[in-house]
């Protein structure tokens, strides 16, 4: 389900970046994918972490804080409003919410 989930998010971020691009709001297109490419590590993360035996709050705290400062990062370092890149962050969790949804169904 993991790499379901990156594709996709790999896919909408280029389809998100291409007509941004075509409208003339590039950099906007650009901080939403790389949000996108961000939380689509969510689940990677996550399962390591899990994988470590670590405990569910300070797992998801630690991940809170690390996506957090990626996605100031990355905003300051594409020059974009910084509210684009938390968006596709949230984005990517709601395809991975959706890849979930689909695989529950077909079970």
């Amino acid at each position: 389900m993991l790499k379901l989930t990156t594709m996709a998010c790999a896919a909408l971020a280029a389809a998100i970046a291409v007509g941004a691009a075509l409208t003339g709001h590039l950099s906007l297109g650009l901080g939403v994918s790389a949000g996108l490419l961000l939380g689509s590590l969510n689940g990677y993360v996550l399962q390591a972490l899990l994988g470590r035996g670590a405990p569910m709050v300070a797992g998801s705290l630690a991940r809170l804080v690390m996506f957090s400062l990626l996605a100031i990062g990355a905003a300051l370092l594409l020059g974009t409003a910084a509210w684009t890149v938390p968006l596709g962050i949230g984005l990517a969790q709601l395809v991975m919410v959706a890849a979930g949804v689909r695989q529950g169904l077909r079970a």
